[in-house]
């Protein structure tokens, strides 16, 4: 069977730290190609990682007959231009997260989707793997009940001003950066939208990103809430309260690609922990996206989940500035 061949856009920290190897790995995919606005960037991932092709520039990259699909680790500022570029020359596009800067570019790389019939998928490799999809299966049975709240905590402690999740214009911030999984969680648990939201955020005097992030999102049934930061001690925890248990998960984004992961279960009948073998969530995604290329399946993710996404992510930072319930339609 032919491997779909993906081009990489930009040699991102991300990609080489937590991509290369996994994707290297999958059954039905593999790294073609990869351009950098410095070639020698790109030559040296090339060089380093047994990647076949330097592609001169992200344009001869996404025009390359054959590249299959582009993978796109840029900075945010740059995810819905070159989406759209990509996408206009026939290649499906799995992008990171967040797709774009807002909910109109958003709709754009969609509406552009759409009209080329060629795929988009924003990269929330969490729900690959497969401690996520045994928490959704609990939740879908109500092992644990009805749902009555999510709490998810993010954080981690970057101050440095070239780092492109404190620049501004480049989309930084720790709502783009971490609150994004925050948001999706709630709603890729209980497979709701959330009707209102309400939040608080502090910003950093020199880069006018925000630092310290909470939000409170109203499902109806169910409330979810996070807190977030980009100046704290790094950790993260999800917490989810049924009516008839609850679901702690202590390592929930960053699992650990070589070690089993864990969760905690907590029911009537007592408290229960479940180990899942060592997984790359990456790879996983990688997998199944190429998947969907291949067997001519619908995305694993639809596109509009990304929308919806940030769509909430539109209505916090409304609120943060008016500090009212923000009303999501």
């Amino acid at each position: 069977m032919k491997k779909i061949n993906f081009g990489i856009l930009g040699v991102s920290n991300h990609f080489i730290k937590r991509i290369v190897l996994p994707l290297q790995n999958c059954s039905n995919c593999q790294p073609y190609a990869i351009a950098s606005r410095e070639n020698h960037k790109a030559e040296k991932a090339a060089a380093d990682y047994d990647i076949p092709v330097v592609s001169e520039s992200y344009e001869a990259l996404i025009n390359d007959p054959e590249i299959d699909a582009v993978y796109i680790p840029l900075p945010n500022h740059m995810h819905a231009d070159w989406a759209i570029k990509a996408i206009k020359a026939g290649k499906p596009v799995l992008c990171e997260k967040p797709l774009a800067l807002n909910t109109k570019q958003t709709k754009m790389i969609l509406e552009t989707s759409k009209a080329n019939q060629v795929p988009v998928m924003e990269a929330f490799m969490y729900q690959f793997h497969p401690l996520w999809q045994h928490v959704r299966n609990i939740i879908k049975t109500k092992q644990i009940g009805e749902v009555s709240y999510i709490q998810t905590a993010f954080s981690y402690n970057n101050a440095s001003p070239n780092n492109i999740r404190n620049i501004s214009e480049y989309g930084g911030g720790g709502l783009m950066d971490i609150g994004c999984y925050a948001i999706s969680v709630p709603r890729f648990l209980t497979q709701l939208e959330p009707k209102r939201v309400v939040s608080l955020m502090e910003i950093d005097d020199q880069f006018q990103t925000d630092v310290h992030a909470s939000a409170l999102m109203d499902f109806g049934s169910a409330r979810a809430s996070f807190q977030i930061s980009t100046r704290s001690e790094p950790f993260q925890k999800v917490d989810i309260i049924g009516t008839a248990g609850s679901i702690s998960i202590p390592i929930p984004f960053n699992t650990y690609v070589d070690t089993p992961s864990t969760i905690t279960i907590q029911t009537g009948q007592g408290s229960r922990e479940v180990s899942f073998p060592v997984a790359d969530p990456y790879g996983l995604m990688f997998e199944a996206f190429s998947n969907a290329l291949i067997h001519d399946f619908p995305m694993p993710v639809h596109g509009h989940d990304a929308l919806n996404n940030m769509v909430v992510i539109d209505a916090i930072r409304k609120s943060a500035k008016s500090k009212k319930w923000v009303d999501i339609k």
